[in-house]
């Protein structure tokens, strides 16, 4: 049998940038969890669809954002280098992301792969599609390190480190 990733659930997976008030676009705050699909099947699937008690003006900032979560996800799982910090600005531009194997790698283990958006909090003016975009890269980060029995290396960016 194919080896899978990830081989276990790792849950809670928190990510915690910049404040609220400083009038920097760098403020994202949530938590992944990252699960093997049910059924043996392989693939990834981004679910972001709990209550998760946003107020009007919320859910319009969670349909822009919670997309750049999952997109920073992507860029990890398929060997992407850490997006530059940009608070303003995410690397948008259309692309594939062949979801396949870990990294790309020919030899690597098959992804199958749910992450939840467990929890959200967002902020009007101090969140921005860039700084969601790198979190979900670190959280994958994060949840990579979990599974293979190391410590993630610290960010000053990420107070959830």
């Amino acid at each position: 049998m194919e080896e899978t990733f990830p081989s276990r659930a790792v849950r809670g997976v928190a990510v915690r940038c910049g404040t609220v008030g400083n009038c920097d676009p760098d403020f994202a705050s949530f938590s992944l969890d990252f699960e093997p699909l049910p059924g043996g099947r392989t693939g990834y699937e981004f679910v972001a669809d709990r209550d998760y008690g946003l107020d009007e003006y919320d859910l319009e900032l969670h349909e822009l954002f919670a997309p750049m979560i999952d997109r920073g996800v992507r860029l990890n799982l398929t060997g992407e280098p850490r997006p530059r910090f940009v608070t303003f600005m995410a690397d948008t531009a259309p692309r594939a992301f062949p979801i396949g194997r870990l990294d790309g790698a020919a030899d690597g283990p098959v992804i199958a792969l749910r992450v939840v958006l467990v929890s959200v909090r967002y902020h009007a003016v101090d969140s921005s599609e860039g700084i969601h975009q790198y979190g979900g890269w670190r959280a994958a980060h994060k949840a990579r390190c979990l599974l293979a029995g190391v410590r993630p290396d610290p960010d000053a960016r990420d107070r959830a480190s």
